[in-house]
């Protein structure tokens, strides 16, 4: 993946993480406002209970019901949890926006690094709230430039690797032809000797 690509790719996923994180910190916010009001109902429910000319029962029952609120309110801590969802859209928001304006490489890793920390701390989602969603935005004219730079620097060290790999095969070759000529003139030197004794034999054999 190059680096325009993984430019493309960190917009999008910080933009998807900071709308997942909006979506729980709303669900937590409608918990909150939920629990609290239903509390304060049921305080009031209890207190007027008491005051009318009714059964103990009832006051004790919806005092009961507003205890089980209140733990449960506790236990669950929607107001923090919002407040955790909240801080970690912020953050991939921002991140993403600083991503959209980056202008140096030294700008661009530092900000890998930070989203990297981002994750590290980032809140659990719900996989109902996850958001997967295409972005589309212009890098800026000066990170361009250095896109366009790295892209013609990994051409160029694609090209040095290739006549490299080329001059390699050629000298394989030539090898493979100077072993071929010295076995063809090992065949002729021996042809030659075969020859002189025969020639030696049908002297020997007039005299």
């Amino acid at each position: 993946m190059g680096i325009a690509a993984n430019w493309r790719s960190f917009v999008n996923m910080t933009k998807a993480k900071a709308d997942s994180h909006g979506a729980v910190a709303q669900y937590w916010d409608q918990m909150h406002n939920i629990l609290n009001m239903s509390m304060i109902f049921l305080a009031a429910a209890t207190t007027l209970t008491t005051l009318l000319p009714v059964s103990q029962y009832v006051p004790a029952a919806v005092g009961a019901v507003t205890t089980l609120l209140s733990a449960i309110n506790g236990s669950l801590n929607p107001s923090q949890r919002r407040q955790q969802q909240m801080e970690a859209s912020r953050g991939f928001r921002a991140l993403m926006l600083r991503m959209v304006r980056v202008e140096t490489e030294r700008n661009y890793e530092e900000l890998w690094k930070e989203y990297n920390k981002e994750l590290l701390g980032e809140p659990f989602v719900p996989a109902k709230y996850k958001v997967k969603m295409e972005t589309e935005f212009s890098m800026t004219p000066e990170f361009q430039l250095i896109v366009k730079e790295k892209m013609e620097d990994v051409d160029e060290a694609i090209g040095d690797v290739s006549s490299y790999a080329a001059a390699g095969s050629e000298k394989d070759i030539i090898n493979k032809g100077t072993c071929n000529n010295s076995d063809i003139d090992n065949d002729e030197r021996k042809n030659l000797l075969d020859l002189n004794k025969d020639i030696e034999m049908n002297v020997i054999g007039q005299d």
